[in-house]
């Protein structure tokens, strides 16, 4: 046997033997539902930690841009009243 294909065997037989034990780790009902509810519980935390994160990005946004416009607003009144 080649290196390639003792290779291509080790890895078909590695990716056979974790489709196997996730066929058996899944064919219990009370396994199948933990993880299920497990994924949906952490998709669930991910999806509000990322609205929570573009509400806290928007708001930082704004501020300052708020602070920026405020800024170029008094360097004009400045600007102005030196002419």
């Amino acid at each position: 046997m080649s290196k390639s294909s003792s290779g291509n065997f080790f890895l078909g037989l590695l990716i056979g033997a974790a489709a196997g034990a996730a066929a058996a780790y899944f064919s219990d009902r009370n396994k199948r539902e933990a993880f299920s509810e497990n994924l949906s519980s952490g998709v669930e935390r991910a999806r509000d930690s990322i609205v929570e994160g573009y509400y806290e990005a928007k708001n930082r946004y704004n501020r300052y841009r708020n602070k920026l416009t405020a800024e170029t607003n008094d360097l004009l009144d400045e600007v102005a009243d030196n002419d």
